[in-house]
C-alpha cells in the first residue's frame, strides 16, 4: 500500500481471493466517493494499516473471515458488506448479498452521498463532510462511516463503541450539523 492520495482518502477495502469484485467496484464507485483497494485475507493487516484512519467500508468475498478482522472492526463505525452468507465471526455486523450484482448496485449508490446525504450533510471529495450551508468539516471519519450505513451500525456499549459515539457527538455539536444520533439497542444511525 502506497503513501499517496489513496492512503489518506476514504477507502473501501475488498477482502477477496481474486480481484474480480475489486475491479467491478472500482469501475462503479467514483474516486470522489472512495478509493477501492483489494487485499487477500493474508494481506488484510497490511492493507488495513494503509487506510487512514481505517477503511471506510469493508467488503468480503471469501468463505472465511481473516482472523484479525473482527478485532479490527470492533467498535469502529465501519459498514461491512459480504458476498454470500457472512461468516458467523462477524455476527450481525455484515450485510449479506446473494450475488455480486446486488452488492455492486448497493455500493454504487454511495456515490449519492456526495450530492445528498442525511439532513443535508454530505460527503466531501475523498475526506470530510460538507454542512448544508457549505461549511467543510474535516476530522469526521466516524460520521463518514455512519453516513455509509443508512440502516445503522452496531456499536456496543463498551470502551471503543462509547469513544466512537463521543467522537460523533462532538463533530455534530462542534459544527452545528443538522443531524442527530439515534440508538436502538446497539445499533446507531443518523437521523
Amino acid at each position: 500500500m502506497g503513501a499517496g492520495r489513496e492512503s489518506i482518502g476514504r477507502t473501501i477495502l475488498v477482502v477477496e481471493d481474486q480481484p474480480y469484485l475489486w475491479a467491478v467496484l472500482r469501475a462503479r464507485v467514483e474516486r470522489a466517493t472512495a478509493y477501492v483497494r483489494s487485499v487477500t485475507p493474508d494481506e488484510l493487516p497490511d492493507g488495513w494499516r494503509g487506510c487512514r484512519p481505517w477503511p471506510w467500508l469493508v467488503v468480503g468475498a471469501t468463505k472465511t473471515v481473516p482472523d484479525p478482522l473482527p478485532a479490527l472492526l470492533d467498535g469502529r463505525p465501519i459498514a461491512v458488506h459480504w458476498l454470500g452468507e457472512p461468516p458467523p465471526a462477524l455476527g450481525r455486523r455484515a450485510v449479506a448479498h446473494a450475488d455480486w450484482s446486488t452488492l455492486v448496485a448497493e455500493l454504487g449508490r454511495l456515490n449519492d452521498l456526495t450530492t445528498r446525504g442525511v439532513g443535508g450533510v454530505r460527503l466531501m471529495r475523498n475526506r470530510g463532510v460538507r454542512a448544508p450551508d457549505g461549511r467543510l468539516v474535516l476530522g469526521a471519519a466516524e460520521l463518514e462511516g455512519l453516513l455509509a450505513a443508512p440502516g445503522g451500525l452496531p456499536l456496543p456499549h463498551d470502551g471503543q463503541g462509547e469513544r466512537t459515539l463521543i467522537a460523533m457527538r462532538r463533530v455534530i455539536a462542534t459544527h452545528s450539523l443538522p443531524v442527530r444520533l439515534q440508538r436502538d439497542g446497539e445499533v446507531v444511525r443518523l437521523a
